[in-house]
């Protein structure tokens, strides 16, 4: 009988033990798989949070990473000759922002506004229209120009307008000739000669703390699917039909191709030969008229105004509005719920355009 209690003793001592241990077993192997769920919550986290390249910062122009220093650094814009004798142009597909605007005679004339870039031949540079100021404006750009109309000079003295004026002392610190080229479609100038020229007259270099950009990018790709189709725009600027700039959807690479001449052409860059391309084209419709008694028939526009337009991305177009308060106040796009627009990241062509005339898309 002894014997049995001993027994029965034995094996209870052992049920105890190794019960105890399995509850002990399974605590232990318990605590590492909440530390896998810590771990795993904490990745995800971090996946979140886009990591900044070190060295990197966002273009204002395009919403895009670039060079920090390039991208601190104050925009230039630069007049670019559109007439006949000056095409293909030069450097210019390293312009982040252009616009294209009617002046005297029925004939357009660009402003291409660069962020980060280091081309050594822009142009053919010409010269100032008053009212390329106001879009050199919206972005806080030193604006290059090769002289200018009465209408310009005055408005540099008036509004101490930031320039670099090639028609001037600093015409052999900043330009150079192709004598390939007539006159006066053979100014040029470069990066170097830009920051060479930038550096002797002293304006400021960094984007001001109280500038307030004009273009908001959105952070994923958007598609506006309730829009009208574009996938062909064309942008008829007067009756002169090679000043009507045309561009066609890439669908594969999801950005626009622009022609001229009527669409007979790519719009291509001399010394690439690649044609030029857009995410975004901005249509803002506004006044335009001869000046009065301007000898030339130069012209003028209605820019502290506001208006209607289209924003047109991804093969679809949006209605729009835009308005300017002021003078001292930049020009801010609208979309129909009168929130300010929204864009997607890339470069822009914006058509400063006349508002007695239609733009076509198909």
């Amino acid at each position: 009988m002894k014997n049995i209690l001993r027994c029965v003793l034995v094996l209870l001592t052992i049920f105890v033990f190794v019960g105890c241990g399995g509850r002990d077993s399974e605590i232990i192997e318990k605590e590492p798989i909440v530390e896998e769920i810590i771990e795993v919550e904490e990745e995800e986290e971090e996946e979140e949070i886009e990591e900044i390249p070190e060295g990197m910062a966002i273009n204002p122009l395009t919403g895009l990473w670039i060079d920090e220093e390039a991208a601190n650094r104050r925009p230039i814009s630069i007049m670019i000759n559109n007439l006949g004798p000056a095409v293909p142009q030069s450097g210019i597909a390293q312009a982040d922002i252009f616009y294209e605007t009617l002046v005297e005679g029925g004939i357009t004339r660009l402003l291409a506004i660069f962020q980060d870039f280091n081309a050594e031949k822009i142009g053919p540079v010409r010269s100032a229209r008053h009212y390329f100021l106001d879009y050199a404006y919206d972005h806080d750009a030193l604006y290059v120009h090769y002289g200018q109309s009465p209408q310009a000079n005055v408005a540099f003295r008036d509004r101490s307008a930031p320039n670099l004026n090639g028609l001037s002392y600093l015409d052999t610190i900043m330009c150079f000739r192709d004598h390939s080229r007539v006159a006066p479609h053979n100014t040029y100038t470069s990066f170097n000669g830009l920051m060479a020229a930038w550096d002797r007259v002293g304006y400021r270099t960094n984007i001001s703390d109280e500038f307030e950009s004009k273009l908001h990018f959105f952070e994923e790709e958007t598609i506006h699917e309730d829009g009208k189709n574009a996938i062909k725009v064309t942008l008829p600027y007067s009756n002169n039909t090679i000043y009507r700039s045309i561009f066609k959807f890439d669908a594969d690479k999801m950005e626009y191709r622009r022609y001229h001449r009527g669409g007979t052409e790519p719009f291509i860059d001399k010394e690439t030969g690649d044609q030029l391309h857009f995410k975004n084209i901005i249509v803002q419709y506004t006044e335009m008229w001869v000046i009065p008694g301007d000898t030339e028939h130069r012209m003028d526009q209605r820019l502290v105004s506001e208006g209607n337009g289209y924003y047109i991305s991804n093969g679809k177009a949006i209605e729009i509005s835009w308005k300017r308060d002021d003078m001292k106040s930049t020009t801010k796009y609208f979309d129909k719920n009168e929130n300010e627009l929204m864009i997607n990241k890339g470069k822009t062509w914006i058509a400063i355009f006349p508002n007695n005339r239609e733009i076509i898309l198909e």
